[in-house]
């Protein structure tokens, strides 16, 4: 299995609740993304994380992102983009101004990785993202 989405909804539905979404990815999932979460337009993302439960261990590199388009490092999409996949831990998310801005659209979230090399045998984690339902998307 390449890894596997968990939605786990705190008062999910109630506008100015707060939810949180998880997803699982592994090694074996290397150059995909896993959807943690579709969040409807209007939402705004508090905050988000990454915990690197195994490490990752490519030999060339690792990269571990959360983001809602293009897999690869440093895109401009990235919520979470600073993760030393190599080390078990918790990493956080970009600036949180940055992500404190209603989404315009429904927006999927994802996890990504992507190997370096071909040959990790090993890596799993749990990419979590937190955000509140506004009145105004229901």
């Amino acid at each position: 299995m390449a890894g596997s989405q968990r939605t786990r909804p705190y008062h999910a539905g109630a506008a100015g609740a707060t939810s949180v979404a998880e997803a699982e990815i592994l090694f074996s999932a290397a150059a995909a993304r896993q959807l943690i979460a579709t969040l409807p337009a209007g939402a705004v993302i508090l905050k988000a994380w990454v915990q690197v439960l195994t490490a990752f261990n490519a030999t060339v590199s690792n990269l571990v992102t959360v983001g809602s388009g293009a897999i690869g490092a440093a895109e401009a999409d990235d919520i979470v983009a600073t993760v030393t996949e190599g080390t078990p831990g918790i990493y956080a998310s970009v600036a949180d101004t940055a992500l404190l801005v209603p989404l315009t659209a429904a927006t999927d979230v994802y996890v990504y990785y992507t190997p370096g090399a071909a040959d990790a045998t090993t890596g799993k984690a749990r990419a979590f993202v937190e955000f509140v339902r506004l009145a105004a998307n229901g």
